[in-house]
């Protein structure tokens, strides 16, 4: 078997258990801390520190990664995991239980969608996904890589019905460590030096061939005389107002659903997989979609059909309602994602993709951890609804960003956005 296909493989192994205990940890974070802490407040402190973790170890990753490796940090931060796991397991203590979440991520567990609690992993992932891949299979595969990952993840829910906090932690730990295991064989191919393309000529110096589909031409992507830096600072502007909107609410889905709406942690963890495999089917369309309508059409649409379904969802009159609200806001939000994560590492040089990955994820990731612990405040003293209501508008403001920032690059409009690889 050709070695970057056994890779792929790996890969998708390594994600794939990541993202069932990311399910499970999905339905039961929030609902263990509001267990033994009563207050949303401190239970929104616990998933702020979650999130604010994962930002900073991405980030931190993300840009040493292309430096000194992706594969050594990689295994880093999938062993954080488990590492967390095993201190919430240990002990009650609050402010174990705020490193715990910081570096096992769980104050973005809620988002089951892309698997759970992956997001501190994912500018390796992508990095090492894009080197094994081209720029005519990509998105294809991207899609293919977010689709496993959602159905493990639901998988992962559906599993939090098998016992208690305690076992279901347990659980959890184990299949994080295997996806430490997976991820040891996996072979870096990308070095950081002596990388020079020229046109219609492999890439020298690192032993690869060029990438089918690839021109070697330099296209129009968009960017100014900074290059990178000015198309990484448009996906940071549009991810930390995405992250900050979907920190109000995302986080604290499954206490509004056992708390306002009176489902049990079984039927949430069923709901939660309906999301998920429904997310993971409508996935498989996204290239289909993206050749169609383009990038950015295809991300605006489907996140202004999220925002529309996201701020009925508590105002809907029964659990029936609310509960198809809640499956059809979650592919909405999923379906593009792995058309966003194409766009921009095609939009960005190889040797920035990780840290582009990482300084997006970042920027997502630390306006929802100021947001988890302001949502607490608010429903502990204004009721649930009213972080649906700021998050709407966020949203609102994100897609128009979106339009403003990427509605007007080259090739956009078609699936068929090339950078130069330089």
């Amino acid at each position: 078997m050709d070695r970057d296909k056994l890779d792929l493989w790996f890969l998708v192994g390594s994600r794939g258990t990541r993202s069932f205990a990311g399910g499970i940890l999905s339905v039961i974070i929030s609902l263990y801390y509001k267990s033994v802490f009563t207050s949303l407040t401190l239970v929104g402190i616990l998933l702020g520190a979650g999130a604010i973790g994962v930002p900073l170890i991405s980030f931190a990753t993300g840009r040493y990664a292309d430096k000194y490796g992706r594969k050594k940090l990689l295994l880093l931060t999938i062993a954080l995991l488990p590492a967390a796991l095993i201190m919430l397991l240990a002990t009650a203590n609050f402010y174990v239980l705020i490193l715990s979440a910081a570096l096992g991520g769980f104050g973005i567990a809620g988002g089951l969608v892309g698997g759970g609690v992956g997001a501190a992993v994912v500018p390796m992932q992508s990095a090492l996904l894009a080197e094994k891949t081209n720029t005519g299979n990509r998105t294809v595969l991207f899609s293919l890589f977010t689709v496993m990952s959602s159905i493990t993840g639901s998988v992962g829910a559906l599993a939090s019905n098998l016992g208690n906090f305690h076992s279901l932690f347990v659980i959890a730990l184990v299949f994080s460590g295997f996806s430490l295991i997976f991820a040891l064989p996996i072979k870096e191919n990308f070095r950081p030096k002596n990388r020079v393309v020229h046109a219609g000529a492999g890439k020298e110096g690192s032993g690869q061939k060029s990438e089918p589909g690839d021109t070697g031409k330099p296209l129009d992507s968009g960017r100014d005389k900074n290059g990178n830096r000015a198309t990484i600072r448009k996906f940071i502007i549009t991810g930390a107002i995405n992250g900050a909107s979907q920190g109000l609410i995302i986080q604290f889905l499954p206490l509004i659903l056992h708390y306002q709406m009176h489902l049990g942690q079984g039927v949430i963890g069923d709901l939660f997989a309906a999301g998920g495999f429904s997310s993971a089917l409508f996935m498989l369309a996204a290239p289909y979609m993206t050749e169609k309508l383009g990038f950015v059409r295809f991300i605006v649409y489907s996140r202004a059909i999220s925002a529309a379904f996201m701020i009925y969802f508590p105002f809907a009159t029964s659990t029936i309602l609310a509960s198809i609200s809640y499956v059809i806001f979650t592919i909405s939000r999923a379906i593009a994602l792995p058309t966003q994560s194409s766009l921009m590492m095609n939009l960005v040089d190889e040797e920035t993709r990780a840290n582009a990955s990482g300084s997006n994820q970042a920027a997502r990731l630390i306006p929802s951890a100021a947001a988890a612990p302001v949502s607490g405040v608010l429903q502990d003293f204004l009721g649930y609804i009213i972080p649906f209501e700021i998050a709407f508008v966020m949203s609102s403001l994100n897609i128009y960003l979106y339009l403003k920032f990427f509605g007007k690059i080259a090739g956009a409009e078609r699936h068929e956005i090339i950078v130069h690889e330089s």
